[in-house]
This record gives structure tokens, C-alpha cells and sequence, in this order.
């Protein structure tokens, strides 16, 4: 696969997984009002973000 065609692929992978971290998000604060649900999703997005991007490389 092209390296174009990678990075095309890892974002449709973060932009899936921050779907997945707002529909978490959206029912859970409906639900409780609570503002800590969904921080391992928007974790993982994050990460694959920084992957897709080479900023896992990058200082913190």
C-alpha cells in the first residue's frame, strides 16, 4: 500500500474511533452529566491521531 493510501486509512481509523468516543460521550452525558466518560476513547483517538501523523515522535 502507497503511503498515501496509509495515511488515508489510519485517518478513517481515528475519524471512526472519534465517532465511536462521541456517541459514548453524547449518551453518557445525557445520561449522568458525567465529564469523565469517554476519556479512554478520546485516548485512543488520540494515539492513532499522533500514529497517523508520525506525532508520536513530536516532545509531549
Amino acid at each position: 500500500m502507497s503511503s498515501h493510501l496509509q495515511i488515508i486509512a489510519d485517518l478513517e481509523s481515528v475519524t471512526e474511533i472519534q465517532a465511536r468516543a462521541i456517541k459514548v460521550l453524547a449518551a453518557r452525558l445525557a445520561e449522568l452529566g458525567d465529564t469523565e466518560t469517554g476519556k479512554d476513547e478520546i485516548a485512543e483517538a488520540d494515539q492513532a491521531y499522533r500514529r497517523a501523523i508520525g506525532g508520536d515522535e513530536w516532545p509531549g
